[in-house]
């Protein structure tokens, strides 16, 4: 017959619920840049390097 051992009590994690990404509020700022006829729309959560990029290659398309 196998000895009786003590069991440890069972641990838990914390759960933490979060809203899906889509459900989440997009930023409230827009960010408008006109380049002569050309109009550029997007929120303040655009990468700096990719927004010079993008400005660069309109005014290069010019």
């Amino acid at each position: 017959m196998l000895p009786l051992c003590e069991a440890s009590p069972p641990t838990f994690a914390p759960l933490v619920v979060e809203p899906a990404l889509e459900e989440r509020q997009a930023p409230a700022i827009k960010l408008e840049i006109a380049i002569g006829d050309v109009v550029l729309r997007t929120d303040t959560a655009i990468d700096a390097e990719q927004l010079s990029r993008v400005i660069r290659a309109v005014r290069a398309s010019r």
